[in-house]
């Protein structure tokens, strides 16, 4: 594993060791001391917010590098990452409402250039990212066509801040029971379905996706639900895409078997 070492203030050495992750950029630093911090490099310029919310980990500072890098210092968290069978968790509704609700959240991203994004402009990057086998493979594009043709209802002055992805592998819960989102490398301005909607398609029993909804804030009704059922899919697609860039294959399979089945769940 490769370490790197950076002078940071009062003179104090960071000492920088790589985590697993798709973008290459996130450290486990630690002082001398030992006492340990986490580090992101060319994050979002948002992550103070974020954390006065308590959406995320507290952000004890920020600096330029002399490569031009920004390094974004957050506090390190004792605890875990969530598993799977966290996710029906309450906390998680309540994190996504506060995040989603925020119009500060929204007007910086406005204020730093984040366009909005409407389901056409979803699907269109999404083909613009995709790679040849993925656009060749006549399952993913049947979908691909059927939501071009059934686009959702979309409101520009309603678009909210959303992470993008909501993984169980993007939350930790601390030893004293407080839960976090983590990288935002992926936050844009689009349809707050664009959360809830992979959050309830990947781990919420259909039995329990009214209940979810509700307290959530969403109104039960047949727009929710096909407005859910289309970024359920696209969910998917977008997974679908991660996983095959980072070359896990199993998961690309895993993922293209679970959309099968949310589709067939959509018709029963």
């Amino acid at each position: 594993m490769e370490i790197r070492r950076n002078l940071v203030t009062n003179d104090k050495e960071l000492t920088l060791a790589p985590l697993k992750g798709k973008s290459g950029q996130a450290f486990l630093g630690t002082y001398p001391n030992g006492d340990r911090v986490f580090v992101k490099m060319n994050t979002t310029p948002i992550l103070a917010a974020l954390a006065k919310e308590q959406i995320a980990p507290h952000l004890l500072w920020t600096k330029r590098t002399p490569n031009g890098d920004t390094m974004s210092v957050q506090e390190w968290l004792d605890g875990r990452l969530l598993e799977r069978a966290d996710m029906t968790s309450k906390q998680i509704a309540q994190i996504l409402a506060r995040l989603h609700q925020s119009k500060q959240l929204r007007n910086q991203l406005l204020q730093l250039n984040y366009r909005i994004e409407n389901p056409y402009d979803l699907l269109a990057e999404w083909e613009k990212n995709a790679p040849l086998q993925l656009r060749e493979n006549s399952y993913l594009q049947t979908i691909v066509q059927e939501l071009k043709r059934q686009l959702p209802d979309f409101k520009a002055d309603l678009a909210t801040i959303v992470h993008g992805d909501v993984r169980h592998t993007n939350w930790v819960i601390t030893t004293s029971g407080m839960i976090y989102l983590v990288d935002w490398d992926s936050v844009r301005l689009t349809d707050r379905m664009y959360d809830v909607a992979q959050i309830l398609s990947h781990y919420v029993p259909k039995a329990h996706w009214q209940e979810w909804l509700v307290y959530y804030g969403y109104k039960y009704n047949d727009l929710v639900i096909n407005k859910f059922y289309w970024y359920g899919q696209f969910s998917y697609l977008s997974q679908i895409l991660t996983f095959f860039e980072l070359r896990e294959m199993d998961k690309v399979n895993q993922e293209i078997y679970d959309l099968r089945q949310f589709r067939n769940g959509i018709k029963n």
